[in-house]
C-alpha cells in the first residue's frame, strides 16, 4: 500500500484468521486485530456454522431478504509522525440469501446471472439517488454505467465488485460480492473516513486517503478464500458450458 510506511494500524497480513462453514463451501478470511478503546467496534458473529442455517429470524434488507451480518469492526489509523488519528476505517460483511426460485435455477453459481441480479439489487436500493447525481456527473457509479462493476478473477467462480456511495455524504466505496453457495451471497465493504483535529491539519489528502482505502480494500480481499465441494463446482462448470438460449 502507498501509505503504509506513513499510516499506523491495524492489517490484515497479521490479523486473525477466521473461517465460515456453509452447505458445500467453507470461507476463510482474516479479520485485523483491532485494539480495544471507546472509538473502536470489533463485532464477530459467534456463529461460524451456518449449515442448514434458518433464517427465518434474521433481519432483512429493503427487499425483503434474510440477511445477517458476519463482522463489522471500526479502528482508525495513525500518522507515523504526529501520532495523531487520521483516518478511521470501518469494515462490514454479511450475508443475503436469494429467494428460492433463485436458489433452485442456481443464479449465484451462474457468474452472468449473478452479476445481472447484482446490479438489479443495487439499483432498486441505490438507483434513485446514484442516476440523480450520474446525470450532473457521467462518472459517478450508476446502471448505466452498471456501478463501474469489475470482475474479480477466481478459479471457479468470478467475484464481482461495484462502485456504491452508502449514504448520501459519502462518496462512493468498494462493495465486493462472492457467491458463497446457491443460497447465500456474501457482501463486504471498507471505508476509510478523515479525521481532523481542531487547530491542525490533517498530513494527507482526501485523495490520498481514498487510494489507501483502495489498497486496503484489495489487500482485503486477497487474505480471502473460499472452497466449494466438488458438486458445486460441477454445477458452475455445467452452467458455464450451457448454451445460452
Amino acid at each position: 500500500m502507498t501509505l503504509s510506511n506513513n499510516i499506523l494500524g491495524p492489517r490484515f497480513n497479521k490479523g486473525d484468521i477466521t473461517t465460515f462453514i456453509f452447505d458445500e463451501s467453507e470461507l476463510t478470511l482474516r479479520l485485523p486485530v483491532i485494539p480495544y478503546n471507546k472509538n473502536t467496534v470489533d463485532d464477530v458473529s459467534p456463529l461460524k456454522d451456518y449449515r442448514n442455517a434458518d433464517t427465518r429470524g434474521w433481519d432483512t434488507n429493503d427487499q425483503e431478504r434474510p440477511c445477517n451480518q458476519l463482522a463489522s469492526q471500526i479502528w482508525c489509523y495513525e500518522d507515523a509522525k504526529t501520532l495523531d488519528n487520521v483516518a478511521e476505517c470501518q469494515l462490514y460483511l454479511g450475508l443475503v440469501e436469494v429467494t428460492e426460485d433463485q436458489r433452485k435455477a442456481n443464479t449465484l453459481l451462474s457468474y452472468a446471472d449473478f452479476e445481472e441480479l447484482m446490479i438489479e439489487w443495487h439499483h432498486y436500493s441505490f438507483g434513485e439517488r446514484h442516476s440523480e447525481i450520474n446525470a450532473q456527473n457521467p462518472e459517478w457509479p450508476a446502471k448505466l454505467n452498471r456501478y463501474h462493476g469489475r470482475s474479480v478473477p477466481k478459479e471457479n467462480l468470478n467475484w464481482f465488485v461495484v462502485q456504491l456511495s452508502l449514504s448520501s455524504e459519502s462518496k462512493p466505496v468498494q462493495l465486493v460480492m462472492i457467491p458463497v453457495n446457491n443460497r447465500f451471497v456474501l457482501m463486504a465493504f471498507i471505508e476509510i473516513k478523515s479525521l481532523h483535529y481542531a487547530g491542525r491539519t490533517n498530513p494527507y489528502s482526501d485523495e490520498q486517503l481514498k487510494q489507501f482505502e483502495r489498497d486496503l480494500f484489495d489487500d482485503f480481499l486477497s487474505h480471502i478464500k473460499i472452497e466449494y465441494s466438488p458438486e458445486i463446482i460441477a454445477t458452475i462448470q455445467s452452467l458455464k458450458n450451457k448454451t445460452p438460449a
